[in-house]
């Protein structure tokens, strides 16, 4: 494969003094990496503290996530659960979940969802007025319970497809929904945080509106709603199956980048300045992705949310599932492979994604992502994301190309950098003067000076 050479010598230690131009995040706002990491899972097996099987499978499951730096577990906090019967909450099986996390040290993001059966049929939306107001307490209730554990609500999922809000997306009603639900959360505790649920940018039903045009509806429909949310939730999966990387982006397919900044772009166009949260994204291990394209993926993907200033990623999904006939995709997003019973004394096989994340962790916790200094090295279709850390002198520089960039060399003349490929191997590159000639792939690498 062909090699592309940058006749440029650079000196790491000049460039972390640079501006450098078009970047994203501005050097004067650094963004911490320990507060990026999340996962949506589904955490049913923790709500049964008696039962020592599902108890000993939620014990490992959180156990691995802390070990990669997850700081938020989004999971469903369905209202059929917890209010069976009109006015009977039962918070019992929940507890068992909410402290789990808790004691784990990571954090929960709550999804409020699903109608009950006594007012219409379960895991539709609520569509009346006296649907509304029952939900609304619902949620009350929740975080009333929850004051002071529960930091981040999401208000339902992807309620801009059929699937999740049947029949069909209703900018209308969720604005409504919306509208009672924020202040009855923040009477119950003032300091959580709620977000506008999480849209899905391209759905694969072609009624399904996107989530950003969903967005700028509702916020049509309701030109206050900005007083109504502390953030704002999306998925910016690639188009379903996901099978492109993060930086592809063509005619009918939009890119990671891309799909972030149309949701600034209708922020932007209500005068609205809110926190991005992505709760739900992913790539399945299903052909044509393989586990070493998913891990290479998944680390490109947080860099570039990154840049993008993105407040919390939550990867989509702890572990793989069975029984999926249509679409198969839907059951290999996970860290870790599927087993029948996973537990703390038989646990699953992860997969290179799950090793790639707590290599991140290892590398980047207490840093901070500086700004993007590419241009330095005049590498094309590259990026190399310059951190710094405030407890230590410790720097980092991560090198990646982006989809369809031929590999090329950055000349590095510094001593003392220690080299790690994605899964934590240390490497040592050709030496160039009195430094390095690192060759640059998709496969993102860390140089580390300490």
């Amino acid at each position: 494969m062909k090699v592309t050479i940058s006749f440029v010598v650079v000196m790491l230690s000049f460039i972390s003094g640079c501006a450098t131009t078009a970047q994203k995040n501005p050097s004067n706002n650094p963004q911490p990496f320990s507060q990026l990491p999340g996962i949506s899972t589904h955490l049913d097996m923790c709500k049964d503290p008696t039962n020592a099987t599902a108890m000993s499978a939620c014990t490992y499951q959180l156990q691995q996530l802390k070990s990669a730096g997850v700081v938020y577990v989004r999971t469903d906090f369905t209202w059929a659960d917890i209010e069976p019967p009109q006015g009977g909450f039962d918070f019992t099986g929940y507890d068992s979940l909410v402290n789990a996390v808790l004691n784990n040290g990571m954090q929960i993001t709550a999804i409020l969802d699903c109608s009950t059966s006594f007012t219409q049929g379960t895991c539709s939306p609520p569509d009346t007025p006296a649907a509304v107001a029952r939900f609304t307490d619902f949620a009350y209730q929740v975080a009333l319970h929850y004051k002071g554990k529960i930091q981040r609500y999401e208000l339902w999922n992807e309620e801009n497809t059929a699937q999740f809000w049947p029949p069909g997306a209703d900018p209308k009603a969720y604005g409504a929904l919306l509208e009672a639900v924020y202040p009855a959360i923040k009477s119950a505790d003032p300091n959580a945080l709620v977000a506008f649920g999480g849209v899905l940018m391209k759905s694969f039903f072609p009624a399904d509106p996107t989530g950003d045009s969903f967005l700028d509806q509702v916020l049509s429909l309701y030109p206050d709603l900005g007083h109504f949310m502390d953030a704002v939730a999306f998925h910016p999966y690639m188009n379903y199956p996901p099978s492109v990387a993060p930086d592809y982006s063509s005619s009918s397919q939009l890119s990671f980048d891309q799909m972030c900044d149309n949701m600034k772009t209708v922020l932007n166009k209500h005068a609205l300045t809110k926190p991005l949260w992505i709760t739900e994204v992913g790539w399945p291990t299903y052909p044509p992705v393989d586990e070493s394209t998913q891990a290479r993926w998944l680390v490109r993907m947080y860099l570039e949310g990154l840049e993008q200033n993105i407040n919390g990623i939550y990867w989509y999904d702890f572990i793989d599932g069975t029984g999926c006939s249509a679409p198969v995709q839907e059951c290999h997003f996970g860290l870790f492979n599927y087993i029948t019973s996973p537990s703390i004394s038989t646990p699953p096989q992860p997969k290179q994604s799950f090793y790639v994340l707590q290599t991140m962790h290892t590398l980047l916790d207490g840093s901070y992502f500086n700004r993007d200094v590419a241009a330095q090295f005049h590498l094309t279709g590259a990026r190399v994301l310059y951190f710094t850390s405030s407890a230590s002198l410790q720097k980092i520089w991560v090198f990646f190309n982006e989809h369809g960039s031929a590999p090329q060399t950055a000349l590095l003349s510094i001593t003392g950098l220690t080299f790690y490929d994605i899964s934590g191997t240390t490497f040592k590159p050709p030496a160039a003067g009195t430094g390095y000639a690192l060759t640059v792939t998709t496969s993102p690498v860390y140089a580390v000076e300490f």
